[in-house]
C-alpha cells in the first residue's frame, strides 16, 4: 500500500493517528527527534488536525494584544481586516506554525473591548465568508462569567450559536474553535471572586465550565484552553500569581504590568503556543526558541519559552471536561457520637467523634482522618474540649475537638491510597452571626509535602453546607468552645456559640484524569486566610 493511501486509511478509523503522524512530519522538518512511544500516547484528541488553510480570529484585545512587543508583532506576515496594523497573538500563532513547516493564511477581525454579539451585528460581511476554512472565537473577558459574577452566559450562548450559524451557513465544514480567556488579578477584585490564587482558580473554573458548554451543546470543534494553560503555569510556580507585590525570582508575569488584566509577552506567548497545539495537534515543545524565533523575537528566554511549549502541551493534551455537573458537593448532614445533644441540629457538649457524613451521592461512615503538619495559624486552635497542644497537632484524627483555627496553610497526611472512588472533606467552623464556609485552595502532595504534578481545586464558602448567617437550622452542628481564642469562645468561655458545615470532593475536582499519575500523592496542601477546619479527612464511595 503506497504511504499516502496508508495515511488515509489510518486518519479515517481515528483521526488521533493523523495528529501523530504530522508530528512526525513536523519533527522531522523541524529537526527534532521523534517523541518517545510512551508519549506519543498521551497526545490525545477528540479533533483531526488542521495544518494549513484560511483561518480567522475573532475577538478584542485579549486576541490582538494590548502592548509591544505583541501587539504589532508579525502584522506583515497576517491580515488586519479592520487594517488597524495589529499582528498580537495570531501574529505569534502565524510564527510558530512556519516554524513547524505549516501554512495558513492568518487574519484577525478584532475590536477592543467588545463581545462577540458585537462582532455579530458589526462584522457578519467579514465573518460569513466562505473562504474561511477555520475561524477562532474569543468572548469578553467577563460574558460568560455566572450572572452573580457579572457575566451574561446566556448572552455569550446566544452569540456564539449565531456565529456557527453565520461561519456554518457560508462553509459548513469550517473549523470553529472557542478561545477559552483567563482569570487575572484584577478581574477576580472585579469580579468579586476572592483575592489570590483561589480567586484566580475560582474565576478560571467558571470561564472553563462556560466555553466547555457552549461547545458540547452547539457543536463546536473544540476548546482552545488557554485560560486553563495560564492556572498551570501559576500552579507550577512558573508564573507570579501576585504581581502586584513585585515578581518573585525565577518566576514570570502572564498579565500585562499595565493592569494586571491583559496579557504580558509571556502570556501572550502562551495563548497562541495552546491554540497552535490546538488546532495543528502538533507537540509544541518541538518548536524553536533561538535566534529567529518567535520566543527570541518577544525576548522570551530558551528556558521559559520551552516551560511554556510543555504546558501548552500538557493541557492541551488534558481530556475534555465530561458534563456540567460540579462533582464537589455540600455535606447536607453528620452524625457525631460522644458528648453531642440530639437536635436539629445536634449540639456538641464535648469531646465528639463524627461517626458519618451525607451527600447528594449518600452516607458514608468509613471515614478516614488527616494528620496535619506544616500548619501555619494567624490563632492558636481553639477546642471544645482540651486544646491541642500547638497547630501541628490539630486535626489528627476524627475527634471534633481537633480544629485548626483560621488557617493561612498546612499539610494534611492520610494513610490511605487514592482512588477514583475518594471522597474528600473538611469540617468548617464558624460563629453563627456568619455564613458557613470559606474560601480556600486545595492542592495534592506527596509525602514530603511537595506538590503533586499542578492538581488544584479552588473552593469557594458557596461550596460549604449553606446555612445563613443568625441562622444553624441547616447547619450539621453546633459547638460552644471552652476554650482556644476568645473571639470564638466568649466571656465566660463557652458563651459564643458556632456552627459546622462542610464541602466534599474528589481527584476529578482537583482534574486528575489518571489516577496512576498521582500514585505518589499521599496528602493535601489547604491555603485559606480564614479556614476553621475542625476535620479533614476522607471516605470511599462503593
Amino acid at each position: 500500500m503506497r504511504q499516502s493511501q496508508l495515511i488515509a486509511l489510518l486518519a479515517a478509523v481515528h483521526p488521533r493517528v493523523l495528529g501523530l503522524m504530522v508530528w512526525g512530519v513536523f519533527a522531522t522538518q523541524a529537526g527534532c527527534a521523534s517523541l518517545p512511544e510512551t508519549e506519543q500516547d498521551d497526545l490525545e484528541s477528540t479533533t483531526a488536525a488542521v495544518t494549513s488553510g484560511n483561518i480567522l480570529f475573532v475577538g478584542n484585545s485579549f486576541t490582538h494584544g494590548n502592548e509591544e512587543p505583541v501587539y504589532s508583532y508579525n502584522k506583515a506576515a497576517v491580515t488586519d481586516t479592520n487594517g488597524s496594523g495589529q499582528g498580537g497573538i495570531p501574529g505569534i500563532f502565524k510564527k510558530l506554525t512556519v516554524q513547524a513547516g505549516f501554512t495558513f493564511n492568518v487574519s484577525l477581525e478584532t475590536a477592543s473591548g467588545q463581545t462577540l454579539r458585537w462582532h455579530h451585528t458589526n462584522r457578519a460581511s467579514t465573518i460569513g465568508q466562505s473562504t474561511w476554512n477555520s475561524v477562532v472565537f474569543q468572548e469578553q473577558s467577563t460574558t460568560p462569567l455566572p450572572t452573580s459574577r457579572g457575566g451574561s452566559p446566556t448572552g455569550f450562548t446566544d452569540a456564539v450559536r449565531d456565529l456557527r450559524t453565520l461561519v456554518r451557513a457560508a462553509n459548513p465544514s469550517a473549523n470553529l474553535y472557542l478561545y477559552e480567556t483567563w482569570s487575572s488579578p484584577t478581574s477576580v477584585g472585579a469580579q468579586g471572586y476572592p483575592s489570590g490564587t483561589a480567586g484566580l482558580q475560582a474565576m478560571q473554573t467558571d470561564l472553563r465550565d462556560a466555553y466547555f458548554k457552549a461547545y458540547r451543546d452547539l457543536g463546536f470543534t473544540g476548546v482552545a484552553r488557554v485560560g486553563d494553560g495560564y492556572m498551570r503555569a501559576v500552579d507550577q510556580n512558573l508564573a507570579d500569581p501576585n504581581p502586584a507585590d513585585g515578581i518573585s525570582p525565577g518566576m514570570f508575569n502572564l498579565w500585562s504590568t499595565q493592569d494586571s488584566r491583559h496579557s504580558s509577552k509571556y502570556g501572550s506567548y502562551l495563548s497562541a503556543a495552546v491554540l497552535f497545539a490546538k488546532i495543528t495537534q502538533a507537540d509544541p515543545r518541538g518548536l524553536a526558541t533561538g535566534a529567529g524565533s518567535a520566543a527570541a523575537d518577544l525576548g522570551i528566554s530558551t528556558a521559559d519559552a520551552a516551560n511554556l511549549h510543555r504546558i501548552a502541551h500538557e493541557i492541551t493534551t488534558l481530556p475534555d471536561p465530561v458534563g456540567n455537573a460540579p462533582t464537589r458537593l455540600r455535606v447536607t448532614g453528620a452524625t457525631f457520637t460522644g458528648s453531642v445533644t440530639a437536635g436539629a441540629p445536634a449540639n456538641v457538649t464535648g469531646n465528639t467523634q463524627l461517626a458519618a457524613l451525607t451527600t447528594s451521592e449518600g452516607t458514608f461512615t468509613n471515614l478516614v482522618g488527616a494528620t496535619a503538619n506544616g500548619i501555619t495559624s494567624t490563632n492558636t486552635p481553639s477546642a471544645r474540649g482540651t486544646v491541642p497542644a500547638n497547630a501541628n497537632a490539630a486535626s489528627t484524627g476524627l475527634s471534633i475537638h481537633d480544629g485548626t483555627n483560621n488557617l493561612n496553610a498546612g499539610h494534611f497526611q492520610f494513610g490511605a491510597a487514592f482512588t477514583t472512588k475518594t471522597r474528600f472533606f473538611i469540617v468548617d467552623s464558624t460563629p453563627t452571626s456568619t455564613t458557613l464556609g470559606d474560601d480556600a485552595t486545595v492542592t495534592l502532595i506527596n509525602a514530603s509535602n511537595q506538590v503533586v504534578g499542578s492538581y488544584s481545586l479552588a473552593l469557594l464558602a458557596s461550596d460549604f453546607t449553606s446555612s445563613a448567617a443568625g441562622n444553624t437550622s441547616t447547619a450539621l452542628a453546633t459547638v460552644s468552645y471552652t476554650s482556644g481564642v476568645a473571639s470564638l469562645t466568649g466571656n465566660p468561655l463557652g458563651t459564643v456559640q458556632s456552627k459546622l458545615g462542610g464541602v466534599s470532593f474528589s481527584l476529578a475536582d482537583l482534574g486528575v484524569t489518571d489516577v496512576a499519575s498521582i500514585s505518589t500523592a499521599t496528602g493535601l496542601r489547604i491555603s485559606s486566610a480564614t479556614l476553621d477546619p475542625n476535620v479533614v479527612g476522607l471516605y470511599t464511595v462503593p
